[in-house]
This record gives C-alpha cells, structure tokens and sequence, in this order.
C-alpha cells in the first residue's frame, strides 16, 4: 500500500491551523478548543467582527463557602451592561491598536465572527458587599469565576469554525473587593482573551 501523503496546500492550512488554536492556549487558564472544523483557511481573516457579549441566560452561582448566606445572591441589568461595555471595548481596543486588526460590523469573506457567551458567574464576594461585619475591606485573589462559551464563525455563511468553552479566574491578584478593582479585573480577562486572539492571528500571518 502506498503512503498516504498530505498535498502541500493540504498540509500548510494544517500548520495554520494548529498556529491558530495554539496561540489560544495562555499560561493562566486558557479556555481550551472543544472543537476544530478541519481544513479551516484561517489566513483568509484579517478582520474581526465582535458579536455583543452574551448575558441573556447566565447563572449567578455562588461559591461554596457562602451556601448558607442567608441573603439573597442577585446580579442588576446594570452590572450585566457594565460587563458589555467592558468586553466591547476592550476587544477593540486590544485588537486593533498599534496597526492589529479592524474590528467590523459587515460581514465579509476576510471577516471572523467572534461570539462569547457567559454561562455562569460565580463572585466571591455577594455582589454588593463590599465590607465584613467588622467594617474591615474583603482582599480577594480575584473577583471570582466566570464559565464561558466562545464560538468562531464565519461572518457570511455562519459556519461554526471553532469552538472554546471553559472556567476563567477574573483577576490573578490579591486586591481589595472594590469596584474599581472588579472593573481592574474584568478588563484584564477580557484583555488577555483579546490578546491570545490577536497572538493566534499574528501567528497564520507570519507577524
């Protein structure tokens, strides 16, 4: 039986392939690739089209040492705005600052559809809490955890191209639990989330 060997088109949209989803990977968590459509032309993309963040169905759970808080555990629409605004504008910046990748709003045949959804949303601390009964300041390693779902897609025919799903610390600091560094914290995991994008980006353009 002869050798099955790979056609050189064949073989280097496998390379990219592999560059793409290994640039994903971050030293602090990645959210690993669950799924890859074969034979993706990933340097086809030299644009990105973000999709809002999607908050519509998320679960607010709580952590296990606060099972027997006897108040009740909410997150406002405000917070849930707040997290969009954060996410849209950091994606952009992060992305396309000092000469990245124009973030879009019209599909096109050079344009990646990025869609998140979050799934679950566990704080550490009840959110609006922000002292101990003592009136002493909460220091958190982080803010608390976030599940998530990301899917790449193909901005024209919608094809699911890749598909990420995982747990994220928000933040990788001891701080006090104030709001400025609950926003401190949100920014730089959706930044890190922008930037592992932009490295796999680099990657299949030789940049």
């Amino acid at each position: 039986m002869k050798p099955v060997l790979l056609s050189r088109a064949k073989l280097l949209m496998a390379v990219v392939a592999m560059l793409f989803c290994s640039a994903l990977y971050a030293e602090d968590g990645p959210l690993e690739p669950t799924w890859v459509k074969p034979d993706v032309k990933w340097a086809q993309y030299t644009k990105f089209l973000i999709t809002p963040l999607d908050v519509s169905d998320v679960k607010l759970l709580r952590p296990p040492w606060a099972m027997d808080d006897p108040k009740e555990w909410t997150i406002e629409d405000e917070d849930l705005q707040l997290l969009q605004n954060l996410y849209r504008d950091v994606m952009k910046n992060t992305l396309e600052a000092d000469g990245g990748y124009p973030v879009v709003h019209v599909e096109a045949d050079d344009v990646l559809q990025v869609e998140v959804e979050l799934l679950s949303i566990m704080p550490y601390i009840r959110p609006g809490k922000r002292e101990t009964s003592q009136g002493q300041q909460y220091v958190t390693l982080g803010s608390g955890e976030v599940n998530a779902k990301s899917e790449f897609r193909d901005s024209q025919s919608r094809e699911l191209l890749l598909l990420l799903e995982g747990e994220k610390t928000v933040g990788q600091e001891y701080k006090e639990h104030t709001d400025a560094n609950i926003v401190a914290n949100l920014e730089y995991m959706f930044g890190n989330f922008a930037a592992r994008l932009r490295k796999a980006m680099d990657q299949v353009h030789g940049k």
